[in-house]
């Protein structure tokens, strides 16, 4: 098969989930004798094609940064690539396109192609936002990304969730369960298991991007509670963004600069797993996530996790509260509690890691690229039926 990926941002120019998701599922189907090619936003230099892996990288639309100062998507952004990946792709050959992370504008554009060239169309729902939207963009951009976001909702039949929340939340809209496939994230089992510990350990870590939807505050705000408990308790922060500066002063206002160590971005998933198995916990606060490969990363290198529960933020599909990780309220008090209770029981952090390790291994990217590999032949086998 000839596959076209569409994601605003591409591996390893920019380290979020779905751009790792992307690369590791592509480069396994390359192998497999596929053709793949990932179209996105170009936030290198030099030459708009590139071959990584075996996969054809093509940046179709210049971008300055990912987000604006405030650490929030630019529309202005969203729609020059949707222009641009329009006109690439209708003069390009393939047998499908999967729109892999959603500007929602490109989603309609991509809709157009698959109409004129007459080839199917999957989009990959990493979440669905609804309401969250207002909270991160304000009442009339965040009203107007909900009606792009419900109108791409019935654009295809063809429909890849990276969880069953994330699917229930479709069929909450109108989708029908039967034009949804769930493919979730993983995780690389091997490079996992023969990576070594580094030499400075930290307690806690953190992988991800630095932006609102993570909520990084309530991690400080949770140390700051701690630090007369636990005052040498040490923190890895590894990641970039906008909420970078915002944090730092929090940092400073409570004198914690001791406990926190920015490394920022890192490219290398090796080093990632390796600092991983230097820590004891892996947290994530965040206020939104559809199915984090973080967790089952942090999973496979033998951490426990402690995340949140929000209204947005149903990992529980993953964790089993008690056994792989536990679950905290979005509020300091509840969050760093569940802290100090896991950096004081060794035990329950080591049983904890038995049963990670165990349930990762479920996710390996192989099994992950081999479910999407059917989904893509089922779904080409299909389109030519219907000709």
């Amino acid at each position: 098969m000839k596959i076209a990926i569409v994601s605003d941002a591409i591996y390893p120019f920019t380290l979020g989930g779905s751009e790792v998701r992307n690369h590791e599922i592509a480069k396994r189907l390359v192998k497999k004798g596929h053709e793949v090619y990932i179209y996105g936003g170009k936030f290198w230099k030099g030459k708009s094609n590139l071959k990584i892996d075996g996969i054809n990288i093509l940046g179709v639309y210049n971008y300055p940064n990912l987000y604006s100062a405030e650490g929030k998507r630019k529309i202005i952004d969203a729609l020059g690539l949707s222009i641009k990946l329009f006109f690439v792709l209708l003069n390009k050959d393939y047998d499908l396109i999967d729109i892999a992370s959603f500007g929602y504008l490109n989603c309609f554009s991509a809709k157009i192609l698959s109409l004129i060239k007459n080839k199917p169309l999957i989009f990959t729902w990493h979440q669905y936002f609804s309401s969250y939207l207002i909270g991160y963009f304000g009442l009339l951009k965040g009203n107007t990304a909900r009606m792009l976001e419900r109108f791409s909702v019935g654009l295809s039949e063809n429909n890849i969730a990276v969880s069953e929340h994330v699917k229930s939340e479709l069929v909450m809209r109108g989708v029908k369960k039967e034009n949804i496939e769930v493919i979730y994230n993983g995780v690389d089992v091997k490079l996992a298991e023969r990576v070594k510990k580094q030499n400075k350990r930290y307690d806690l870590i953190y992988v991800g991007r630095l932006n609102y939807q993570k909520n990084l505050s309530l991690l400080v705000e949770s140390i700051n509670i701690i630090k007369d408990n636990l005052p040498c308790i040490k923190v890895c922060i590894i990641g970039g963004g906008a909420e970078k500066k915002r944090l730092l002063a929090l940092i400073k206002k409570y004198g914690l600069e001791k406990n926190f160590d920015f490394l920022g971005e890192i490219r290398d998933r090796k080093k990632i797993f390796s600092l991983m198995k230097s820590s004891k916990v892996f947290v994530l606060p965040s206020l939104l996530e559809g199915f984090p490969l973080t967790i089952v990363e942090a999973n496979a290198c033998g951490l426990p996790v402690i995340t949140t529960k929000t209204k947005w933020n149903n990992t529980s599909e993953y964790i089993s509260d008690g056994k792989n990780g536990i679950f905290a309220h979005p509020d300091k008090n509840d969050f760093s509690g569940k802290i100090v209770y896991l950096m004081k029981n060794e035990k329950i952090r080591e049983k904890m890691a038995k049963i990670g390790k165990k349930r990762a291994e479920n996710f390996d990217w192989d099994k992950i690229a081999e479910k999407a590999e059917e989904y893509y032949f089922k779904i080409v086998k299909k389109s030519k039926s219907v000709l």
